[in-house]
């Protein structure tokens, strides 16, 4: 990292800050922040500067999917570090889905040992369910102990049984619980959501009482077990209304949404795009407004980016038998700047992005102050830029977006004493 930065004439947005929308600079000498305020002068190894800039604390990813080790042909570690950086974020969570999966203390020390040295830090969760006998607890607590974040089977179902044992399990530690509530018997293997739209395609269909009933379900167990608990990834606009209702009861309830479940409905399916093959679904647009609603009046505590990587032999081919997911990383800035911006706010959006993370995981927020180790995300809402093959990331190219022109570009992130500046 050079020594030393200038972030020229960018408007901080950094809810509480005392330059909270003002057009400021920002002096970075060694990793640490030196100075904060308009018009600084001095020499600097490097300016990052731009047109309508925007620089906030680093961004925080809680859903990423994970294909290192096992499935480094879709992407290694580096590989998804670099799409972060790209797309803004200096810390992703990662789920547990490698393979082998990230099931004891062993395999949590391979996915820091082997991120340490980037910008962006790789936070791991650890898988919630024993390898053998998905009834049975993995080892949370050597995972805890070993920098494990958190504990979730992913998109896998997880029995009420295993959740009421995990929650009570892992409470002394504070460890969390994270799940995607779905009952697969009503999913029963549904490509698309079942609405109007989708019933005349012949894709099977997963409706969303299978995300909502189960939803239910798993709010009573973690009121039972008086334990705090995060829904990831939720699609529909019932879950969005019981989680409403259980803040206002005062259970520990946290939860995010998918940047592709804020941006797309249903339709998208109809054009047979592989890319628009996700999990969770893309819902109605009525969901989708209730989505919106949710990060609006803070249900939603955060936005994830569901990052899915897939080669080309999981994606180009017939819809029903390509994989679930796309890229999200490097997509997430360019859709809230095309979809989102009319109906969430700026600070709205970046605090989806920081503070919501934080609380989930129990950080302490990144503070933006003379002295603190920088942790920053530097972008432009207005500058465009292609995704296609010099651009991107990721080994894999799975988007609906390729060859496309993006609005909306991350200038630079800077964290853990290095920086990743995007020409």
């Amino acid at each position: 990292m050079p020594a030393s930065f200038l972030i020229r004439n960018a408007r901080l947005i950094d809810l509480g800050h005392q330059h909270h929308n003002q057009q400021i600079d920002i002096a970075i000498v060694d990793g640490r922040i030196e100075n904060i305020g308009p018009n600084i002068k001095g020499e600097f190894e490097t300016i990052v500067e731009g047109k309508d800039i925007v620089v906030s604390s680093g961004w925080t990813d809680l859903r990423c999917h994970l294909p290192d080790p096992g499935m480094e042909y879709r992407d290694t570690l580096s590989n998804l570090q670099d799409c972060a950086a790209l797309g803004g974020f200096t810390a992703i969570t990662t789920l547990p889905n490698s393979q082998p999966p990230i099931a004891d203390k062993a395999s949590v020390l391979y996915v820091l040992n082997s991120t340490k040295s980037h910008a962006v830090s790789v936070l791991p969760t650890g898988q919630l369910a024993d390898r053998d006998n998905s009834e049975n607890l993995a080892e949370l607590y050597d995972m805890h102990a070993a920098g494990a974040l958190a504990f979730t089977s992913g998109d896998c179902s997880v029995s009420n049984g295993l959740l009421k044992k995990g929650l009570l399990y892992s409470s002394p530690f504070k460890g969390l619980i994270i799940t995607h509530p779905s009952d697969k018997s009503l999913e029963n293997g549904g490509l698309v959501n079942e609405s109007s739209n989708t019933v005349h395609t012949g894709l099977k269909t997963n409706p969303a009482i299978a995300e909502y009933l189960n939803l239910k379900e798993q709010i009573e167990v973690a009121r039972y077990c008086d334990s705090k608990i995060h829904f990831s990834c939720i699609s529909t606009l019932e879950s969005v209304q019981m989680i409403r209702s259980a803040k206002k009861e005062g259970l520990e309830i946290t939860c995010d949404v998918s940047i592709f479940n804020l941006c797309f409905t249903d339709n998208e399916v109809l054009g047979f795009d592989e890319n628009f093959k996700l999990y969770p679904p893309l819902r109605s647009k009525e969901d989708r407004q209730a989505l919106i609603e949710g990060v609006n009046d803070g249900t939603i505590d955060a936005i994830c980016t569901n990052h899915t990587p897939h080669n080309i032999e999981g994606k180009v081919m017939e819809f029903d038998y390509a994989e679930f997911g796309a890229l999200g990383l490097q997509q997430t800035l360019p859709w809230f700047v095309k979809y989102l911006s009319d109906g969430i706010t700026v600070d709205r959006f970046v605090e989806c992005l920081t503070t919501g993370p934080h609380m989930v995981l129990g950080l302490g927020k990144s503070e933006i102050a003379t002295g603190q180790k920088a942790n920053l995300s530097v972008f432009s809402l207005t500058e465009e830029w292609t995704f296609d093959k010099s651009t991107n990331g990721s080994l894999s190219k799975n988007s609906h977006e390729w060859n496309r022109v993006q609005k909306g570009k991350v200038l630079a992130v800077i964290a853990n004493d290095k920086a990743e500046l995007n020409n």
